[in-house]
């Protein structure tokens, strides 16, 4: 009697690369004889073991002739041990988006999803491509679509999802889906695919609509609208099958058709063997750089090739020529000989192209990881601080044994703390970002509370404790509560990261200013900081002391955690809702950036200065503002006003005209009147890396241990390195000069 799938049940728990083990019957553990011992194989083995047992026959051969590899007559754990080594791939054909095999001198990109799915993920690729990193927002944990205005139902309208798909970003506001003008066109889906996935490992805006149609159809040759009845006309400003041209600010049809769509690319994370140019991935590069060619991307012979489409391909390097003008590619030479030359690949008697097992990772390795997660990472120019212990200990550097250290490019450490699942919605923390997916907050995640506390603050065992995560050291319950009972101590207020990721080393992007030019200004963190907290102008740069916000921890608690808050400088249009004295009926709605440049030319207005002498004109002096408040109530190209009440937003202040003031412009904090608008920080990156035993946390003092306490308590001097360190809200004041706040006046928190 064979068994069939319908009769087995399970959960699919594991699944990984290792060796494989053959038997008489052919591969040992493939027992649907895919080729692949995989997910399903894992449901079938856990049904015959749980017929079995040790000493126990099971009823079916089959279980017999497939998992009992010590041939004892049953199957019991020390066949599962087996098992799980034999669990691993087979050459896999590589596949285009048609399904058909690909041979080695064919120029059609692979497609991740028919070469995965065809092989042995097609009845869980849905799911895995319905994770947060492909979708960014698009739909929820049961894959249904969340795209709508005002996702959060706090008055933001142009705010459409709960990822980066959607998200408002300066400079780069996606469409909503139905508009009725270019005027109302932000970034089309085609133009944040160009644009903004370097970091997006293809699926979900990349491969479907918000009608959840394909975007393109490349074997019927139709477009995701047509199965609606919708016509080109139709959709003419439709957010997902118009694109805006920057350079004309003039909408046209997204060719879809031209550019392929963008996939899954399961090697985006995958792949074992990376290419570094001075300890930096560039494979992400080339997959980036093709992206951005959107529809002028063309071979050597000048024929079209589909960028979008082609970009996993070239991401794992299978071409003989990449030309990069900027930051797009102009020629892509698509060439799979490449891939059999470098071991990747493997060709066939056929002449098709399989990926060699050798060339595929269980686990992403963390510099692919940091190409994205720059921000919280140290990333560009410094690596993991060698100073941070998780690093060290997972990748055995903190042992005397150099042969078992595990260098850079091979370390997994980000998959230890995040691990990842058959969702791939990888564990995350609590971003204090405002609204990240917020459903998904420490789901999974490996926590230092989990990690390290043996007991709970109630005195209850903590049994997720790591066997080898040190105990907190000192009173237990001081980290819990506090020092007595009944006090509600530091560790309720404070998190563990905030003692124990004391500074940060990388090079942090400090302000986004998008209001000279409407274009990205990124101002770097050795601007506004220094190695002294109290001294943001030292000469010494080789450090800087982050901000604190309050978020909710594993444990439900809001504890403080230190972060990089990012002010945001940008123009918006400001409705009052004919309510003049009533805020809360207001929204301050971010201006689209290419209608700003409209007035602008993208150039400083004439009247711009740079106060500070730092080389970057800024918007700071009341005349400055006056002159763009007046340009941005004109009209755009398509004679529509551009703001009826233009102001902007800059620290923790909106600026506005007024007439019966100096200068004409006066200025109110928004923070608490209840104003739908973006925050003055709408980018937060959580500083959560590089942990520092207790030596080099806060609290402590070698010198003299009493003196620890005193790097929170300073109640008499107010120079605390923690509570009284500037934190910058503004890049220029008027005079040109940053301006800073204390984490006690931003936080209100005084120890005594």
């Amino acid at each position: 009697m064979k068994l069939h799938c319908s009769e087995l049940t399970g959960w699919v728990v594991v699944f990984g690369l290792g060796v494989i083990v053959t038997s008489a019957r052919g591969v040992m553990d493939d027992f649907d004889g895919d080729g692949y011992v995989g997910t399903s194989d894992y449901l079938y083995f856990e049904t015959c073991f749980d017929l079995s047992g040790p000493g126990i026959t099971p009823g079916f051969q089959e279980c017999r002739d497939f998992f009992d590899a010590d041939a004892d007559g049953d199957v019991d754990l020390a066949d599962f041990a087996i098992f799980q080594k034999a669990m691993g791939h087979l050459p896999i054909p590589l596949r285009d988006t048609f399904g058909s095999v690909i041979a080695v001198d064919s120029t059609s990109p692979y497609s991740g999803r028919q070469t995965c799915a065809g092989s042995c993920h097609a009845h869980d690729m849905s799911r895995i491509t319905n994770g947060l990193h492909f979708q960014q927002g698009r739909t929820d944990t049961a894959g249904n679509l969340q795209m709508h205005d005002d996702i959060f139902n706090d008055g933001r309208y142009w705010q459409w999802s709960r990822g980066r798909y959607g998200r408002w970003v300066t400079g780069l506001e996606l469409s909503r889906k139905h508009n009725e003008t270019e005027s109302e066109l932000g970034i089309s889906t085609f133009d944040w695919i160009q644009s903004c996935t370097a970091c997006h490992p293809g699926g979900g805006p990349g491969e479907f609509d918000r009608d959840g149609q394909r975007l393109y159809d490349a074997a019927t040759g139709k477009f995701g609208y047509e199965a609606l009845g919708e016509t080109p006309a139709s959709v003419r400003f439709d957010g997902d099958y118009a694109t805006l041209d920057f350079a004309e600010s003039r909408a046209r049809p997204a060719p879809w058709n031209v550019t392929g769509l963008s996939e899954p690319d399961c090697l985006f994370c995958h792949r074992e063997d990376r290419v570094f140019v001075n300890g930096v991935v560039v494979n992400h590069d080339w997959r980036a750089a093709t992206l951005a060619a959107a529809d002028r991307l063309v071979n050597s012979a000048g024929d079209p090739v589909p960028a979008f489409a082609a970009a996993g391909t070239a991401g794992q390097g299978w071409f003989s020529n990449l030309q990069i003008n900027g930051s797009a590619a102009s020629v892509l030479d698509i060439d799979y000989s490449v891939g059999v030359s470098n071991g990747s690949l493997l060709e066939d008697a056929a002449r098709g192209v399989s990926l060699s097992p050798s060339s595929l990772a269980h686990k992403p390795i963390d510099k692919m990881c940091a190409r994205c997660h720059f921000q919280t990472i140290n990333y560009a120019g410094v690596w993991f601080d060698p100073l941070d212990v998780h690093y060290r200990h997972f990748n055995h550097l903190d042992d005397k044994d150099p042969t078992n250290d595990i260098p850079p490019e091979r370390s997994t450490a980000c998959n230890y703390c995040h691990p990842g699942n058959i969702d791939h919605n990888f564990a995350k923390g609590n971003s204090p970002t405002r609204f990240w997916r917020d459903d998904l907050d420490w789901v999974n995640f490996r926590s230092c509370r989990e990690c390290h506390l043996t007991q709970f603050p109630d005195g209850t065992p903590n049994p997720l404790k790591h066997p080898e995560a040190p105990d907190v050291p000192g009173n237990v319950m001081v980290h819990n509560i506090g020092f007595v009972v009944g006090d509600p101590g530091p560790m309720q207020v404070l998190s563990c990261e905030a003692c124990h990721i004391p500074y940060g080393v990388m090079p942090y992007t400090a302000v986004f200013d998008s209001s000279v030019t409407a274009s990205f200004g990124f101002i770097p963190a050795s601007v506004f900081y220094s190695a002294d907290p109290l001294d943001p102008s030292n000469p010494d740069k080789s450090r800087w002391y982050p901000g604190f916000v309050f978020k909710t921890d594993s444990d439900g608690q809001k504890r403080l955690f230190p972060a990089g808050l990012v002010p945001v400088v940008y123009w918006a249009d400001w409705d009052q809702n004919g309510t003049p004295d009533d805020f809360t009926d207001d929204t301050i709605a971010p201006i689209n950036t290419w209608r700003i440049k409209d007035v602008t030319g993208g150039v400083p207005l004439p009247i711009v200065t740079d106060d500070n002498q730092d080389g970057r004109p800024e918007i700071n002096r009341p005349e400055e503002i006056y002159a763009y408040i007046q340009a941005l109530k004109g009209n755009d190209r398509y004679g529509r006003q551009i703001a009826a009440n233009p102001v902007l937003v800059k620290g923790k202040k909106v600026w506005y005209e007024d007439s019966t003031l100096p200068g004409q412009i006066g200025s109110f904090d928004f923070l608490g009147k209840g104003i739908a608008m973006e925050d003055w920080t709408p980018y937060i990156y959580g500083v959560d890396h590089n942990v520092r035993l207790r030596d080099q946390a806060w609290g402590t003092n070698a010198d003299n241990p009493q003196l620890g306490c005193r790097d929170c308590h300073r109640p008499d001097t107010l120079d605390s390195p923690v509570f009284d360190r500037k934190i910058l809200v503004d890049p220029y004041g008027p005079d040109g000069k940053p301006v800073y706040e204390t984490v006690r006046q931003m936080t209100g928190l005084n120890p005594p």
